[in-house]
């Protein structure tokens, strides 16, 4: 082995930029950097504990923010892009992760709920007819999707969420499930908005050991629209009652009163509150068993999941 030269090392970490010369070697015509093999650093790369700031951050806010935090916190200096590959290389490692069920639970709280947002990416064709990817950007949306699992008496929620298909969220609902404490023997009790996708996957994954119950908040807002054409004098006490007979699992007669004034419009196919409610019932009456729910002790909200 042969001393071929010294080279400048330098990396950043939570104290600032640390540099060094560093003793290189030839070995059969390959060059050898043993500090840099030894401790796993690279030139101008980003020490492990500043990797884990940059995630903790990046886990928070906005990746174009987080550079303004680190100045602030550390005297350093990162932009976004660079925020953005170490934060999504870190978010791929945990995804990998598989973690162990926390205990052996006879009751599983299962929410889901999807979310529309923003997505930013670049057009292939304009990239390689303008030259320059950043004109070829655009801005489309994609649903989001979240589901959450707990024990029924228990404070610790376990959440997954992925921008895919039905397929990969009803998975990480499983998989959510199986983390709460998910068993053979388990009953799942499934809360959401009644999107048909979740009502399919609940069905694929958990089968006749669950029940799946609309959101009673998120049914009640189609009630309210609803309510003026139902009673026009007393709208509100209306609305008040049919609460109160979803609750006493009578949803059927709610449906019924709904389904009459329906049916005496002159123009049902004109979009209003009564149709969307209408509709929204129709398709749903076999996930409205509040009576049984609340008899039991289980939530007939999703409030959980929504305020995520």
């Amino acid at each position: 082995m042969k001393t071929a030269f010294k080279k400048k090392l330098s990396w950043y970490t939570t104290f600032g930029i640390v540099g060094m010369e560093e003793r290189c070697f030839l070995q059969a015509g390959k060059l050898i950097r043993p500090f840099s093999l030894s401790s796993k650093v690279r030139c101008r790369g980003y020490s492990l504990p500043l990797e884990r700031a940059i995630t903790d951050f990046g886990a928070d806010i906005t990746f174009g923010k987080v550079g303004e935090k680190m100045k602030e916190h550390y005297g350093i200096e990162a932009s976004s892009s660079m925020v953005r590959l170490i934060a999504q290389k870190h978010a791929s490692k945990i995804a990998k992760l598989k973690k162990e069920a926390v205990s052996q639970e006879a009751i599983i709280i299962n929410e889901t709920d999807g979310s529309m947002v923003p997505i930013v990416e670049i057009d292939e064709i304009d990239k390689q007819a303008k030259k320059d990817a950043r004109k070829a950007r655009k801005v489309c949306w994609k649903e989001a999707k979240l589901s959450l699992a707990r024990g029924k008496d228990r404070a610790n929620r376990f959440y997954a969420g992925s921008i895919g298909t039905a397929e990969q969220a009803g998975q990480q609902m499983l998989e959510c499930a199986l983390i709460a404490g998910l068993k053979e023997s388990s009953y799942v009790h499934a809360i959401s908005d009644g999107a048909p996708w979740i009502a399919e996957q609940i069905k694929l994954k958990f089968c006749n050991r669950s029940g799946h119950l609309i959101d009673f908040y998120h049914l009640c807002g189609y009630l309210s629209e609803a309510a003026i054409w139902c009673n026009i004098f007393e709208p509100k006490k209306w609305l008040e009652e049919s609460k109160e007979k979803l609750k006493a699992g009578k949803s059927r007669e709610v449906f019924k009163e709904i389904e009459i004034k329906f049916k005496a419009l002159d123009h049902p196919e004109q979009e209003n509150g009564l149709v969307r409610c209408y509709r929204y019932m129709e398709k749903r009456l076999d996930m409205m068993n509040y009576k049984s729910a609340l008899d039991k002790g289980l939530p007939i909200g999703s409030g959980e999941i929504d305020r995520k």
